[in-house]
């Protein structure tokens, strides 16, 4: 990894339409669902930032590292709002930026992004499309990201072509996490179900 310190953001204001649920608080295994993410990227940042939706009440939550909790400057306007509010309280140069619903976060396929960070505003995994959840951004990203936000361009990927992209394709994601599982998102119920086969699975 670099030696600058490095921070993560943690997006947890999703609206959970098709789970009818709030997925941070979500239990899993006797923890919140977002506890599961902090444990996965605990020690390899310095800080992190946690996004939440206006009136969102987040479980409470076990970890050493500095954690600050963030309304999003733009509630409504998606996850893009979610990593822009992230970007500009996080102290850190780049950070790491994942949905609070991923319970399965590879930690080594999360040192190789931030290992990547060099030279790049962004460093996105592609699989069947991108991972804009699964990534790492630069505080270069934050006046593109507003730019398009105040023009209601929302799609995540729309403002990459005013930054310095590094994609990392799927079979060099496979090298640090051969199934992908860093990538299941808890949506549904049977995505809780599946995750909680893995996470007792060797």
């Amino acid at each position: 990894m670099e030696s600058q310190p490095v921070g993560a953001i943690i997006v947890a204001g999703g609206r959970s339409t098709r789970l009818g649920r709030d997925k941070a608080s979500e239990p899993l295994l006797g923890r919140p669902l977002l506890q599961h993410v902090l444990d996965r990227i605990a020690g390899l940042v310095s800080e992190i930032v946690i996004v939440r939706a206006p009136g969102q009440v987040l479980p409470a939550l076990e970890t050493a590292t500095p954690i600050t909790v963030a309304e999003d400057d733009y509630p409504g306007k998606g996850p893009l709002g979610g990593i822009y509010t992230g970007l500009v309280r996080s102290s850190a140069e780049r950070s790491l930026v994942v949905a609070c619903d991923m319970p399965l976060l590879s930690r080594p396929l999360l040192q190789e992004l931030l290992r990547r960070g060099s030279g790049c505003d962004v460093v996105m995994p592609v699989l069947e499309y991108p991972e804009p959840l699964h990534a790492v951004y630069a505080r270069a990203c934050i006046e593109p990201i507003r730019t398009r936000i105040e023009a209601d361009q929302l799609k995540i990927t729309n403002f990459l072509g005013a930054v310095r992209v590094c994609y990392m394709r799927e079979g060099e994601c496979r090298a640090f996490d051969p199934d992908l599982r860093s990538f299941l998102n808890t949506n549904t119920d049977e995505d809780l179900e599946r995750a909680r086969t893995l996470l007792h699975a060797p």
